[in-house]
């Protein structure tokens, strides 16, 4: 899982995103830092083959309404579980791929809130 901590840093939000401990052996990847409710990020991550990750809402800035995959991935699946995104690794498949899920909805300041995630996915055996 996707573990989210958010921290107020003067009138700058900083949000990070970071692999959970539960699905180390099946995902794992670095933190993804972004700041302010519109954002565009990157980060890395690496998968088995044949196996997924779901990533978190904790410490979301704001209100939710909906999250959506912006990008598809070319081999591997991904999808929304409510407002959860995830992505599985074609089983057998082993190379690069690559995802995007965006959060859509309200900032804790009543203005849009619109988060992009990228990510460049490594399928391992």
């Amino acid at each position: 899982m996707i573990r989210m901590m958010c921290a107020a840093a003067s009138a700058a939000l900083v949000c990070v995103l970071g692999t959970g401990v539960a699905q180390a052996q099946d995902c794992s990847g670095a933190p993804v830092y972004f700041n302010g409710e519109l954002a565009d990020v990157e980060g890395e991550l690496t998968v088995k083959a044949g196996k997924g990750c779901v990533f978190g809402l904790n410490g979301i800035p704001g209100a939710l309404n909906e999250t959506v995959i912006s990008l598809k991935p070319r081999i591997g699946r991904a999808g929304v579980d409510g407002l959860k995104p995830y992505y599985m690794a074609k089983p057998g498949y082993q190379g690069p791929d690559e995802f995007a899920y965006t959060f859509i909805g309200m900032s804790q300041y009543g203005g849009p809130m619109r988060i992009t995630v990228r990510r460049k996915v490594t399928v391992v055996p």
